[in-house]
């Protein structure tokens, strides 16, 4: 029997390439959502650590009023980056639904090539079947 050979393996491989460069997007996506939750929280850290600072210096009110300055300047950087990882947020959702639909396409050539498959297992079972035949009926023939 002949090898098994799938029509549409280009196709398959085309989408199983599409499939990894969405997977590849999203996760470059989701690479920069961190590093912005990152900065977030290195905002919080330090906006903690400038508290504390001011209030071991209780009657210092330059440090009262550069701390207050800073701390404005940290809400600036918040409000932006916070701005920021709504926008990725919703790239990521569409980088999602690409990656869905990839796979969603990949599947369906997945399927139809493990239908050929088992057809084609099929059919070489039932030759094999008939071989077999052949030789046991020339065999009793040949017998009598």
């Amino acid at each position: 029997m002949k090898r098994f050979h799938y029509s549409l393996q280009k196709i398959l491989d085309l989408r199983h390439f599409q499939l990894k460069q969405a997977e590849m997007d999203l996760g470059k996506v989701n690479a920069q959502i961190a590093a912005v939750e990152n900065k977030l929280k290195d905002i919080a850290a330090q906006r903690v650590r400038i508290a504390h600072e001011v209030d071991a210096a209780k009657d210092d009110m330059f440090l009262y009023q550069s701390a207050h300055s800073y701390f404005q300047l940290l809400n600036q950087k918040k409000e932006s980056l916070l701005s920021t990882l709504a926008e990725l947020q919703l790239v990521a959702e569409q980088k999602k639904a690409v990656v869905r639909a990839a796979m969603q396409r990949e599947k369906v050539l997945d399927r139809l090539k493990d239908n050929k498959l088992a057809s084609w297992k099929e059919a070489g079972r039932k030759e094999e079947e008939l071989i077999v035949d052949d030789v046991v009926t020339a065999k009793y023939n040949k017998a009598q």
